[in-house]
């Protein structure tokens, strides 16, 4: 049966209708959002503030902002993880991923000046997600986990291992654009070091008290860098390809594209085995005494 003309005319008035208010109650909303800077909008943490992170032994935390120093430490005595907000300033960030800790720096509105502080307690033996958006400084400060994930680093990187006490499984590093440089890599005592793609200059210093067995991997570097390698325990680093020259004074090649430090040369185990996919750039090989 043909629809007669007063119902089909009916039916397009009840879609006019049905349009209409959709378009006044997304004005409504989008005018709720702009006056109220997000329908969640968070108010500043105070500093000191500590937050309880759900999610137990495998923890996952975004930051987002610039100059940010985030000190990583565990404790056996956590379940979850916690974070203490050391400056103020920081929001929650509702955009992180779902099942993500969130937190966002107002750069506009913090009033310390120099570098924002967080520190974040893990429970021991656990796995650490941390995603950083922005240029951050990383300090390990006995952190006795099973795996740390830098992901998302998408500007300067600095990862500081000064303080010896570490214990790291697994080290994973995904793309660092901007430059990255890892001080005293060997206090982390890791048994594998995982690092994606690094575009800019970048310093590794594998120096420290490293015990174990450890199997570094760089997938892909672009810029100028320098490989500081300690004199202990046995070092071999070799390339895969590489555009650029590799400066090597003081170590034994072993081939055209693998190096030896002096402790490997002499017959030593090689307990630090260091691998590079491939390289765009200079590549410095420095001994590091100690």
């Amino acid at each position: 049966m043909i629809p007669s003309a007063s119902v089909t005319g009916r039916r397009r008035v009840l879609v006019a209708v049905l349009v209409v208010s959709l378009v006044v109650i997304g004005s409504a909303v989008v005018t709720l959002v702009t006056r109220n800077g997000g329908l969640r909008a968070a108010p500043a943490l105070v500093q000191g503030t500590i937050l309880e992170v759900p999610g137990g032994s495998a923890s996952k935390i975004s930051v987002v902002g610039d100059n940010i120093e985030v000190i990583v430490g565990s404790s056996p005595a956590l379940t979850s993880a916690s974070i203490v907000v050391g400056s103020e300033g920081f929001h929650r960030d509702f955009r992180a991923k779902t099942g993500t800790w969130g937190l966002r720096l107002d750069n506009a509105t913090a009033i310390q000046t120099g570098s924002r502080r967080l520190t974040i307690v893990v429970p021991e033996n656990g796995t650490l997600t941390l995603t950083l958006v922005g240029e951050a400084r990383v300090v390990l400060d006995q952190a006795r986990l099973g795996e740390l994930r830098l992901a998302g680093a998408s500007s300067a990187l600095e990862l500081d291992a000064s303080e010896p006490g570490s214990i790291i499984d697994l080290v994973q590093i995904e793309n660092v654009t901007g430059g990255f440089s890892a001080t005293r890599l060997g206090n982390l005592d890791m048994e594998d070091l995982v690092i994606g793609n690094i575009t800019g200059s970048y310093d590794l210093d594998f120096s420290g008290s490293l015990d174990r067995h450890c199997d570094v991997s760089l997938r892909t570097a672009v810029g100028n860098g320098t490989v500081r390698i300690p004199s202990k325990p046995g070092v071999q680093l070799s390339i895969g390809s590489v555009l650029g020259k590799v400066l090597s004074s003081g170590f034994v090649a072993e081939g055209s594209k693998s190096f030896l430090n002096a402790s490997a040369a002499g017959g030593a185990d090689r307990q630090l085995i260091m691998h590079i996919d491939s390289a765009i750039g200079q590549i410095r090989l420095v001994e590091v005494q100690q």
